[in-house]
């Protein structure tokens, strides 16, 4: 196809290539050159395009660069820009029959990445959007596309593309004013932003914008015919391309699911005919004037996001697609990129102002809105810089801008440098200034707004949220919420959340449960887990009140939202599971990193839970318990004896407090809390007196030893030990211990007493973390005190 810039220079000149004499390399000894054949120079392109992105991605990444940029450079150091100035390079990588070989394949690759980028989009976010996602996203959208345009009229005459493009000054100013999905996610995935308050806004603001985005591509599209009959039948075609979709695909794909036996992953002829699929419906939206990304997106859309269609496909081509072919189209863009095409400086300024015109306008937005949610200005500008952030999507306009004549070699060599220097600029300052950790650990609120059990009032409703990983954690958490003693005077709320991990889930969803319409791809644990808790809450003989929900997400960004809704409904205690002794050790992409990161950043205590078959079944008529209490002083400790204060007025509960006093060297570190430690226990034994389900022991240990032999003692059939995590005591018990410790969010003693070979592994240990011990030394227990 021949088709050139404005300035005449020839982009895809026509040529005729006998490919079965120039396809295949016969080898040294019986042909010539190998960089004479197609096969062994697009070879060669993948191998120098994955090479320097990787090179040049170590070399920028601790200057915070991301991907993108590191692979536009390759591209542009492989392109006429770098390498290209030698001229039998060029005829070497870059001749005419290679680049139908290079644009056939990156067409491919973009078009199965944004196929698996929309497979772990969540469809059902559409109808979950708040007043406050279309507020910013209308305003963020909207207002940058009048400065663009109102820019554009003033300055087209010094473009050509824009003083000769009918609808192109409309084309430029709708991209510059979108942010697209796709690129957001990408970018807030790298930063590890995605779970996040703002990574959370910016993806519901991008799924409207491709909402719109898709509309407008259709109705250009339909426009775009040259008379009323063909645009109907453009409309038409697409409108019914999208029906199908929806109404025989999807089945279809539903009839695969409901094929696959429970557990296993979808047959591979499935995944195959899929990909075809989405390329072959590729083709008809091409064809159709609409190019290829409307039908990967409704593809990926339509598929279910998890196990076992979703998660198979991911599976097996996602690293194949992004680390392998993708970089194929940046090399394909930096072919068209000629940075020597720079010449004149007049249009550079004035095409450089149109592109900053639409940051400028996303920021105004964005601001403008920010004050009708009270959010901080510096919180606005950050999310107008997210919002700004560009990349395929934009590239992928750009090319057909320049196939289109629309941008000559200077104004695309433009448009790409943009791109390149303002995602190098924005990304580091996101990274740098964006802390959703430091916000949720700001000292001067700590004190305010953090949240314990010791500090909740014994007269009220406690809130309480509980964690569920699957069906097996469902008895014992059970259990300890009927051994919190639900009554009239203190009733319970729990908060009960299914985890699921589910890896292909890109946005991080916690969704009531009640409203969550089921798909073929989640799993069917919530249904039963869910029963039960509500079970409960029926037959308790005291006033439990369940709120379901599920928290559809990668381990790693599960914290933050469990995190926030622990802050909007003020609850003291959040109890999670711990991991079980089969599953792996490593903390990567476990339960662990989610129950480390609870313990970081929550402001309330955290309860781990060590199941050791703490019930097998659950009757609320003959629950009864043994619980055993472990003291020995520390913020974390006084959150387990006021966890056991609310235990100690159930009448099925019997309850061992075994207080520890450390002297010596054992105990130097705890000299400015023992006072409050004395305090609390005098007060808690003193509301126990005539309580024969409470017994209380002391003893004295001088040393580690001493205190593993009194913890030894404890195997006489307790179901139940509770201990402090003690985080940040320094003294020379725990230090004697660390060295020992295989886990340490559970601390030295939760550690000990969770291995298997301690009481020969039968009983549960529940393990707390109080957030802000050092603000609590003067402060008298609530709950003690009424």
């Amino acid at each position: 196809m021949a088709s050139g810039a404005v300035n005449k220079t020839v982009i895809h000149p026509q040529v005729c290539v006998l490919y079965n004499k120039n396809m295949h390399y016969q080898g040294v000894f019986a042909s010539g050159n190998p960089l004479n054949y197609i096969v062994p120079v697009f070879m060669l392109q993948v191998i120098l395009s994955v090479l320097i992105s990787r090179v040049i991605y170590i070399v920028l990444r601790p200057l915070k660069q991301p991907k993108l940029v590191c692979n536009i450079l390759a591209g542009i150091i492989l392109g006429p820009s770098v390498l290209g100035r030698s001229k039998s390079y060029m005829e070497r990588m870059f001749a005419p029959k290679e680049m139908m070989v290079l644009g056939t394949m990156s067409n491919m690759a973009t078009t199965l990445y944004i196929f698996i980028i929309c497979i772990k989009m969540d469809a059902t976010m559409f109808s979950r959007t708040s007043k406050k996602t279309w507020r910013f996203g209308l305003s963020c959208t909207i207002i940058p596309f009048f400065f663009t345009m109102i820019l554009t009229e003033f300055l087209r005459h010094f473009l050509p593309g824009f003083r000769d493009g009918q609808f192109f000054p409309i084309q430029f100013s709708i991209v510059s004013s979108l942010s697209y999905f796709i690129v957001i996610v990408h970018a807030l995935d790298e930063l590890d932003l995605l779970s996040s308050e703002l990574g959370q806004l910016s993806t519901s603001i991008t799924l409207l914008n491709e909402l719109v985005s898709f509309v407008i591509v259709m109705l250009g599209v339909a426009l775009g015919q040259k008379d009323t009959i063909h645009m109907m039948y453009s409309f038409l075609s697409l409108c019914g391309l999208i029906t199908f979709a929806i109404f025989v695909v999807r089945p279809a794909l539903h009839w695969i699911i409901r094929r696959t036996p429970k557990g296993s992953p979808v047959n591979e002829r499935y995944v195959i005919a899929i990909l075809l699929w989405t390329l072959l419906l590729g083709v008809t939206t091409d064809a159709l004037g609409a190019s290829f990304s409307p039908a990967a997106m409704i593809m990926g859309i339509i598929i279910p996001d998890g196990p076992p269609l979703g998660a198979t496909i991911i599976q097996k081509s996602e690293l194949l697609i992004s680390e392998f072919f993708l970089p194929l189209f940046f090399v394909r863009i930096g072919y068209f990129t000629n940075l020597s095409a720079i010449q004149d400086w007049t249009e550079l300024v004035i095409f450089g102002a149109l592109i900053l015109v639409g940051y400028l306008g996303k920021l105004v937005g964005s601001c403008l809105v920010s004050s009708s949610f009270n959010m901080r200005k510096s919180t606005a500008i950050l999310l107008s810089l997210i919002l700004s952030l560009q990349g395929m999507n934009e590239l992928l306009n750009g090319v057909r801008w320049k196939h289109q004549k629309l941008l000559d070699e200077q104004n695309f060599a433009t448009f790409v440098l943009s791109i390149v220097i303002l995602n190098g600029i924005i990304t580091p300052i996101i990274e740098i200034f964006y802390k959703p950790e430091v916000k949720t650990l700001d000292p001067i609120s700590v004190k305010l707004r953090s949240r314990s059990l010791g500090m909740t009032s014994s007269v009220g409703e406690l809130r309480i949220i509980s964690c569920i990983e699957d069906e097996d954690n469902v008895p014992s958490f059970i259990s300890l919420l009927e051994a919190l003693n639900p009554t009239e005077v203190t009733p319970i709320c729990a908060y009960v959340i299914h985890l699921v991990p589910l890896s292909t889930q890109t946005i991080p969803l916690l969704v009531p449960y009640k409203n969550h319409k089921r798909r073929f791809s989640m799993p069917n644990g919530s249904d039963s887990i869910m029963r039960a808790f509500l079970n409960y809450s029926k037959t308790s003989q005291g006033p439990v009140h369940i709120q379901p929900f599920r928290m559809i997400s990668p381990f790693k960004y599960m914290h933050e939202p469990i995190c926030r809704l622990a802050e909007a409904i003020r609850t003291p205690l959040v109890l999670v599971p711990f991991f079980k002794s089969e599953e792996v050790h490593s903390i990567e992409g476990s339960l662990r990193i989610f129950n480390t990161n609870i313990q970081e950043f929550s402001r309330c205590t955290v309860g781990i839970l060590v199941d050791r078959g703490l019930s097998t079944h659950i009757s609320v008529n003959s629950f009864s318990y043994n619980v055993a209490v472990i003291f020995l002083g520390g913020a974390d400790d006084r959150e387990v004896l006021a966890f056991a204060a609310r235990m100690s007025s159930h009448p099925n509960i019997a309850i061992t407090v075994l207080r520890i006093h450390l002297r010596g060297n054992c105990a130097r570190g705890f000299e400015d809390e023992r006072e409050l430690d004395d305090s609390l226990f005098r007060d808690f034994k003193a509301m126990n007196v005539g309580n024969a389900c409470v017994v209380c022991h002391e003893m004295v240990a001088d040393n580690s030893e001493e205190v593993m032999i009194a913890l030894g003692s404890l195997a006489n059939g307790y179901n139940l030990v509770i201990v402090g995590k003690r985080q940040g005591c320094n003294s020379q018990f725990e230090e004697g211990l660390i060295a020992w410790t295989q886990y340490p969010e559970l601390g030295v003693i939760g550690d000990a007493m969770a291995a298997p070979d301690f009481c020969g592994g039968m009983m549960s240990v529940l393990v707390l973390q109080h957030f802000g011990e050092r603000n609590q030394k003067s402060t008298r227990f609530a709950y003690f005190y009424g």
